[in-house]
């Protein structure tokens, strides 16, 4: 099973090979015909009116919107989440639902846009005020924060519910809905993940004190599944329909953060055997360009001889004489290393020719 810091690098490196590993791992698990070509929404009925905010977006090729966000607005993202997570906050009663003036929102919020300073905890500025402004923040987002494209994903996870109906089903169904979660997470742009995994375990920790603020995460969940989930085109309509299922598919997100925000177990398996594929047709591509008299197994061990050769050279000038032995020591080590590789090369080259 691969290790978490090798499957982030895979993402970094090949990040439409991973996209592609995970959409497929989506559509075998999730229960219908969805396929890898539905990532993508499109609106009952167009919408007319159209909106953007604090949060730019910019557009890197006609397939996908790239989600940029300015450092100085996501410094101020960032200071009101961490000002409301701050545990005397959170248990301010109707945080989230009270507005507080109206002026000072503004203000506030221009602040934000122009990337000006902000001291919150001077009292200029109330709770609710900050609560406020950042809901508007994130409605002026151009996408949701789970983006347009997994969108009627996240709407296959949320109708689960209605093919299992049994009390008996319940802890397959949670599962199911927890992996899917974990996969549609990993599609997330980097400017949107961290400004989503932020939130949920800011609006998780306000639900974990309903008893003092009076915001279930159920409200919560009415209050953001519009800057979380739904699209910004989607019209009205189409929103009032699929209201209920919306709420309850953000509500799964804001009680659950710590473990969706985690690698499925089945990811790490496959980018293991993907890696394991991908270095076993290396070898055999470069025993067959050997056997063939090409420059195969014999070229790569010539350049990792003498990309030694330097580095002990370098080292001569610098070190005294105890260190040179280390350093000849460890060339020698990596020469056997390598010696030890050709010998199994060519034992591939042997069995490419029966």
């Amino acid at each position: 099973m691969a290790s978490l810091e090798m499957t982030r690098k895979f993402k970094r490196k090949n990040p439409e090979a991973y996209h592609k590993m995970v959409k497929r791992l989506f559509c075998d698990s999730i229960e219908g015909d969805f396929k890898e070509s539905d990532f993508f929404y499109e609106p009952e009925s167009p919408r007319k009116d159209s909106s953007t905010g604090c949060l730019t977006g910019v557009k890197r090729a006609k397939s996908q919107v790239c989600l940029l966000m300015k450092k100085s607005q996501v410094s101020g993202l960032d200071q009101l989440i961490e000002y409301l997570g701050l545990d005397i906050n959170v248990r301010e009663e109707g945080i989230f639902r009270k507005s507080g003036s109206l002026k000072k929102q503004q203000d506030l919020l221009e602040k934000i846009n122009k990337g000006e300073e902000v001291s919150l905890f001077d009292g200029e500025f109330s709770i609710h005020e900050c609560a406020s402004v950042l809901k508007t923040c994130l409605g002026n987002l151009p996408e949701p924060l789970v983006t347009n494209s997994c969108f009627p994903a996240h709407l296959q996870v949320a109708l689960l519910h209605d093919k299992y109906t049994s009390q008996e089903d319940m802890p397959a169904l949670v599962e199911k809905q927890i992996f899917c979660t974990q996969l549609l997470i990993e599609l997330i742009p980097e400017e949107y993940f961290k400004l989503l995994k932020d939130l949920l375990f800011l609006l998780h920790g306000v639900c974990q004190r309903e008893e003092e603020n009076k915001m279930s995460s159920t409200n919560l969940g009415v209050i953001f599944c519009t800057h979380i989930l739904s699209p910004r085109s989607m019209p009205p309509g189409e929103l009032q329909s699929k209201l209920g299922v919306l709420t309850n598919a953000t509500t799964f997100l804001i009680e659950n953060p710590s473990i969706l925000f985690t690698l499925p177990e089945k990811l790490l398996a496959e980018v293991q055997s993907f890696q394991c594929r991908r270095n076993r047709e290396g070898r055999r591509s470069l025993a067959k360009r050997s056997s063939q008299g090409g420059p195969g197994v014999e070229c790569l061990i010539a350049n990792t001889v003498f990309s030694f050769i330097p580095m002990e050279e370098g080292a001569a000038g610098e070190q005294n004489e105890k260190d040179d032995d280390k350093e000849s020591n460890f060339v020698c080590d990596q020469l056997e290393s390598t010696v030890t590789s050709q010998f199994n090369l060519n034992i591939e080259i042997m069995n490419i020719k029966k």
